[in-house]
């Protein structure tokens, strides 16, 4: 599913408490609907889109009862600059559980928990390398949009430059990106390169 999808979906609070929920232990429908002091029938409406989305899974247990539980793991990240805004989604192999001999128990929990800090910490040592790349990002995009600025006369001109430096595109593909209509742009396209801003090829354009 798209990330934009997932964004859409997930912008439902009951949606997140359901996940929230299921993150604990699969539960039943009316689990979910006692828990969250919400009706049967609302209920399955959400349920049904999360396991469209993919989010979620139903099974079904001995006595024939339908339960749900979350289905795989998944990272949405939302990046919002002033110069960019990007939704990406990755999804994390489940492994199959360890199994642990009943007599260590309690031992081989210690264990498990102290390897869950080590692995926070080395998670927090990334996400901090990452933010830093961010902002590196960043401002490599804020110079790019002044230079940018610097060298064309409308918005609309600006917008169709910062497009094409990730590479050759048509106008429609244009059209579609910026939402701008692709008789509207065809102008600005023509206009850009006349200035030798661009280069048309094939119906294609990239930049000079």
């Amino acid at each position: 599913m798209e990330s934009a999808q997932l964004l859409d979906i997930l912008g439902n609070e009951n949606r997140r408490k359901i996940l929230h929920l299921l993150a604990s232990k699969p539960c039943y429908m009316s689990e979910i609907a006692e828990r969250l002091d919400v009706g049967a029938k609302a209920i399955l409406g959400h349920l049904l889109l999360l396991e469209k989305a993919g989010l979620i899974e139903a099974s079904v247990d001995d006595q024939r009862r339908k339960y749900f539980h979350i289905m795989d793991n998944l990272r949405l990240e939302v990046f919002v600059s002033p110069y960019s805004f990007e939704v990406a989604t990755t999804m994390i192999e489940v492994r199959e559980p360890i199994e642990h001999s009943a007599g260590h128990v309690l031992s081989d929990l210690k264990s498990l928990y102290g390897k869950i800090q080590e692995m926070i910490e080395t998670r927090q040592k990334i996400l901090q390398e990452y933010q830093e790349i961010q902002a590196d990002i960043a401002d490599a995009l804020g110079q790019s949009m002044e230079v940018i600025e610097n060298i064309v006369d409308e918005n609309i001109e600006a917008e169709i430059l910062y497009a094409l430096l990730k590479g050759q595109m048509t106008s429609r593909a244009l059209s579609i990106q910026l939402g701008i209509p692709e008789y509207v742009l065809e102008k600005y396209l023509s206009r850009m390169d006349s200035k030798k801003l661009i280069k048309e090829d094939e119906n294609s354009y990239s930049i000079d």
